[in-house]
């Protein structure tokens, strides 16, 4: 009877300590997802720099659009290989938040060095660009799995990637006015206020903050190429894999054959930055609302209807004649690339052994985002040429509906 007692009295006691402290682990949750929306707002700014101005800087530089189109390709092929390597130093020596400032560090460096170099030695400086890309789109996954190896964090990915639209909007927006006279030189000045910015918050934030969630076991598993192999035979993880690629190649087309088709319309050219405002914008609401509903929704229905608006947007685009209505068509970003973002990565990471966490993240989305980042160009402008623009924008409407068959029936 006594031990009975002691034992109520023991629980008791815990649960009165637990009240206690949940409002104190609640502030330090908070403080932690306050710290990783600075380090987006800072990285995504950092990225703007570059991937907004790569077009209209080779264009100045005196590239033709052939030449400007191998430059474009050439961070797809990286960003593949970075993804894999990086994904996997990151399980092997598990310290994710290093090597995201380094990534960072190593992008920034070889960014700056891009429009400092000119078309006379046009070898390098196409090699630069592919290192400086691929080293952007692999340093946001990374972030992106920083926050997803984070227990507590997880949910608030929406949120997080919110601040990190913003910083991207908002620097794409304010980039002329560093562009003194066209000299591109001045981007320094805000590359590394960034950095700086982004390396002295990020090192604040802890790796695992109070997670106690995780089983000590779990935390001692080691990287295995075994499990990764096995996890390259999983059918699961191979279905989802070409489910996102056939989808991303459509999310792809929305930057290069629909630039295409507004390029070719009565004052199209004046719209091109607009559009790319619109989307930026649109995705930041997007972000908060999946926040909040991200636990109530599952995440394959949010890639169903990230699928299915792609093909309404898709239709519009291909049926339009005016700028203002492809405009309009733009503002279905809300529904499609936060959705897409949010469920893609949730899913691989239910998927994914804990001990090869980066690697397995990092392979599937060098898949899905890299392969049809390089693909989807190149196809988008086979059609173009071989039919019509119209043409190729019906055919990427189409991608997502045979995604989701071939989903069907894998399920069956």
């Amino acid at each position: 009877m006594a031990g009975a007692s002691l034992g109520i009295t023991y629980k008791n006691e815990r649960g009165r300590l637990e009240e206690i402290l949940q409002p104190i682990i609640l502030k330090v949750d908070m403080a932690v997802k306050n710290k990783f929306q600075l380090v987006y707002l800072f990285q995504y700014a950092l990225m703007a720099i570059l991937m907004t101005q790569i077009v209209p800087f080779l264009t100045q530089q005196g590239y033709d659009a052939v030449q400007r189109g191998w430059f474009l390709a050439s961070y797809s092929v990286t960003t593949m290989i970075f993804q894999i390597f990086i994904g996997y130093y990151s399980d092997r020596s598990k310290e994710i938040k290093k090597v995201s400032m380094v990534v960072s560090v190593l992008f920034v460096c070889f960014a700056i060095t891009f429009y400092l170099l000119g078309k006379d030695i046009w070898l390098i400086h196409l090699i630069v660009l592919a290192i400086a890309g691929g080293l952007s789109n692999t340093g946001a996954t990374v972030l992106d799995n920083w926050v997803l190896s984070e227990s507590e964090m997880r949910n608030n990915l929406a949120a997080i990637k919110a601040i990190g639209s913003l910083g991207w909007s908002v620097m794409s927006v304010c980039i002329p006015l560093f562009i003194f006279n066209k000299n591109y030189h001045w981007l320094i000045v805000p590359f590394l206020f960034f950095l700086i910015s982004y390396l002295y918050i990020a090192k604040t934030v802890p790796q695992t903050p109070h997670d106690k969630k995780e089983p000590k076991e779990q935390k001692n598993e080691e990287f295995n190429l075994s499990d990764m192999y096995q996890l390259c035979k999983n059918g699961e993880f191979l279905c989802y894999t070409l489910l996102f690629f056939l989808l991303y190649l459509t999310i792809v087309a929305n930057n290069t054959i629909v630039i295409d088709k507004l390029l070719l319309m009565d004052s199209g050219n004046t719209f091109v930055g607009l559009k790319w405002a619109i989307q930026a914008f649109c995705e930041i609401p997007a972000y908060l609302l999946l926040n909040h509903s991200v636990t109530k929704w599952k995440n394959e229905r949010l890639i169903f209807l990230s699928g299915f608006f792609l093909v309404l947007q898709f239709l519009i685009y291909a049926t339009s004649r005016t700028p203002l209505v492809l405009l309009a068509a733009s503002f279905l970003q809300f529904f499609t690339v936060p959705a897409f973002t949010i469920g893609s990565r949730m899913i691989i990471s239910e998927i994914t052994p804990k001990n090869i966490f980066s690697s397995g993240q990092l392979l599937s989305i060098s898949v899905y985002m890299g392969l049809s980042s390089f693909i989807s160009p190149l196809l988008g402008g086979v059609l173009a040429q071989q039919l019509s623009v119209n043409h190729a924008l019906y055919f990427f409407s189409l991608l997502p509906i045979f995604a989701f068959i071939c989903y069907y029936f894998y399920n069956m």
